[in-house]
């Protein structure tokens, strides 16, 4: 049988607008402040430690877009559309948000530099798999996203800069 868990009465005045708002909100049914608000403590601490390991911060962040992408599968469905833009942001941007989350512990000054170049490069790497997937997306004519004229001339800057960096290696 788990060990009960210890609880510690507080008290605390709050203003009428946070009261309402929080005895608006649908907290995994609670009902009473007391509940809603020991409901919140406890999702604010679980939120703080998820950040601090990079895949459980994926998971959270992924567990809270989960309604918004769920929402935009059933109208991608109803519509009969797609989009891999929109599937490849939903799924790279909160790697690297979660990737920045778990970077909270700044390193002894020792390690600082290599602590710093690591961050660099890992974020690098995701933004250019998002570049990557964005030019893949737009060698058709017809980009595999709703609007599929939506990366005409929107990647002229990103092919001359290529262009340029191709000459400059050239020389």
């Amino acid at each position: 049988m788990p060990e009960p868990v210890k609880t510690v009465p507080i008290s605390g005045r709050i203003s009428q607008q946070d009261y309402d708002f929080l005895m608006q909100q649908p907290l995994g049914g609670k009902v009473t402040a007391s509940e809603k608000l020991r409901h919140m403590a406890s999702f604010f601490r679980q939120y703080h430690e998820h950040f601090g390991n990079l895949a459980e911060g994926i998971e959270e962040l992924n567990r809270m877009t989960e309604p918004a992408r769920k929402n935009l599968k059933t109208l991608e469905h109803e519509q009969g559309k797609h989009s891999e833009l929109v599937d490849t942001a939903a799924n790279l941007l909160p790697q690297g948000v979660a990737y920045l989350a778990s970077r909270q512990k700044p390193p002894a000054k020792k390690d600082a530099l290599p602590y710093l170049l690591e961050t660099e490069e890992r974020l690098l790497n995701l933004i250019l798999r998002l570049v990557e997937q964005l030019l893949r997306m737009g060698l058709t004519s017809q980009a595999p996203a709703y609007n599929a004229r939506l990366l005409d001339d929107k990647l002229d800057t990103i092919t001359e800069l290529v262009g340029l960096l191709t000459q400059r290696k050239q020389k």
